[in-house]
């Protein structure tokens, strides 16, 4: 039996044992540019008064994350890191 998803197209959902019609108008975004972020984010950043200890991005998929690091490192010169899921940072 194949389960048909409400952004596929589902009439009707089941929510705790109970079934209901779905009533809404479904719209999905397939993907967001992190260009306009990644400015905001660096113009916020810039402010500061002077250079944190260190930086982490933990936000965001991997790969983009990574590329804002990246970016973050090589304007500012800061210690950037992107931990793993699940990494703990002691900080002192």
């Amino acid at each position: 039996m194949k389960i048909l998803l409400v952004v596929d197209g589902a009439k009707k959902v089941r929510i705790l044992g109970q079934h209901y019609p779905v009533r809404a108008r479904i719209a999905q975004i397939h993907g967001f540019s992190s260009h306009a972020d990644r400015n905001e984010l660096f113009r916020w950043l810039s402010e500061l008064k002077r250079a944190p200890r260190r930086v982490f991005v933990v936000h965001g998929e991997p790969e983009a994350a990574k590329n804002f690091s990246e970016f973050l490192r090589e304007k500012t010169g800061w210690d950037i890191s992107v931990p793993e899921y699940g990494v703990e940072a002691l900080l002192d």
